[in-house]
């Protein structure tokens, strides 16, 4: 009869029971897990720096629009909100003064102009007047200057020739009278001596009583009247010279006078050229400003102008533009007790609260400002530190398509460095430790 097999054996006797051994498992999982998460506290490394709080501005802010001389408004050719191109024609003011001005002005400098050939062409003695090619002849205010200082330069130059011709005729007439009257002295001084001689004879022919005395005392009288004559002569020479004298002298004086004349009218119109330039430049800017237009390219906010008609004071902010394309900017405040950690050039990440969260990115930035010292809430009367943040390129490429305006809230994370989670948790405390070792 075969052997019958032998029964099976109960699965405890082939392998030993153990019941730790899942406990001892777990812990050691634990101690695992706690010694990585202490490994990972200790040297993984997470940012650390300063959150503020700030709003979206835009580099340069708003251009204000204003007007300096003011007007009243012709056109409004934009509205509130409308977006522009820089030197786009927003609103014109009426010309009518301002051209008016502008066009007598433009006249009398162009009058000024022509003067200033004609008295040089008076001062060098040119027989005619030509106008340099330089002078605008084709400008019509220019060639009526020009006709009327042809004119002008014509009949003065015919006085002062008139003058000067009546001045050397009267010299010339009494220059003869004076050859005249010295001719005559002469004659009679010739007359004198020949009578002297015939006296000389006839003295002794009458002494001896050859001759009648009577014709010795006739001759004596003419000797004495030929005398008298030449006296007045003397005097009537003198008085000839002296006429010669004062007639060369109001030569010279007039020619003088009229250079000086010259001279005088040259320095006026110098000045009067200078201050008609000034004021035409002046005429000319105020004309070219009844154009109001865009400083930068950008949207209209803030319009105070409505209706053509209005009145605009000087310097009166008509509209604001905001700028397009211009760098994006964050202005924020700082606590005091922070800023020591803060100084331009940090990395900064910042999170527009506007848009959803989930689905906008944190964007790039840098910190750029820091104030030099604490500003003074208007309101709260709470210190701060002004900061200001810009926006990477990275940044704006990443913003592209939302619609950013200045207001806008903005959170910002201001990179200063890096920790440990046990750095983070533990420093407050070692802090404070130092803190109550140090005192007395």
């Amino acid at each position: 009869m075969p052997a019958l097999p032998d029964a099976p054996r109960p699965l405890a006797d082939v392998l030993p029971l153990d019941d730790h051994r899942p406990a001892r498992l777990g812990r050691w999982l634990v101690l695992a897990g706690f010694g990585g998460f202490l490994l990972w506290a200790a040297l993984a490394p997470l940012d650390k720096g300063v959150a503020v709080s700030g709003s979206v501005v835009v580099a340069g802010h708003r251009q204000a629009v204003q007007h300096p001389t003011g007007g009243v408004v012709a056109r409004l050719l934009v509205h509130d909100g409308e977006a522009v191109s820089a030197g786009q024609v927003l609103l014109t003011l009426d010309a009518t003064r301002p051209r008016a001005e502008r066009d007598t002005l433009r006249q009398q400098y162009r009058d000024a102009q022509a003067a200033a050939v004609r008295l040089a062409a008076e001062t060098e003695g040119q027989a005619q007047l030509r106008f340099p090619p330089s002078l605008p002849a084709d400008d019509p205010d220019m060639q009526a200057s020009q006709a009327l200082h042809q004119q002008l330069f014509a009949s003065r130059r015919e006085a002062q020739r008139l003058q000067q011709a009546a001045l050397r005729e009267g010299l010339a007439g009494a220059r003869a009278h004076l050859a005249g009257l010295e001719s005559a002295q002469r004659y009679r001084r010739e007359q004198r001596q020949a009578l002297l001689q015939q006296l000389q004879g006839l003295r002794g022919l009458a002494q001896e009583g050859y001759i009648p005395r009577n014709r010795l005392l006739e001759n004596e009288r003419l000797l004495a009247q030929l005398d008298g004559e030449l006296g007045e002569a003397v005097g009537a020479i003198g008085h000839a010279r002296q006429q010669m004298q004062e007639l060369g002298w109001r030569e010279r004086q007039q020619a003088e006078e009229y250079r000086r004349d010259l001279h005088q009218q040259q320095v006026d119109n110098r000045l009067r050229l200078g201050e008609l330039a000034s004021r035409l430049a002046s005429a000319e800017f105020e004309l070219a400003h009844t154009e109001v237009r865009a400083p930068v390219a950008g949207t209209l906010v803030g319009l105070a102008v409505f209706t053509p008609g209005g009145v605009i004071a000087p310097g009166q902010q008509l509209m604001e533009v905001v700028p397009r394309d211009a760098p994006l900017l964050v202005d924020a405040r700082a606590p005091v007790e922070l800023v020591d950690r803060l100084r331009p050039g940090l990395p900064v990440e910042l999170l527009f609260a506007a848009f959803n969260q989930s689905s906008t990115p944190r964007v790039p930035g840098e910190l750029v400002l820091v104030s030099a010292d604490r500003l003074l809430d208007e309101q709260t009367r709470e210190p701060y530190y002004q900061v200001r943040i810009r926006v990477s390129e990275d940044g704006a490429r990443q913003l592209v398509g939302l619609d950013i305006r200045p207001g806008m809230p903005v959170q910002a994370f201001v990179r200063t460095g890096e920790r440990s989670l046990l750095n983070y948790l533990f420093k407050p405390l070692a802090d404070r430790l130092h803190l109550a070792l140090s005192e007395d």
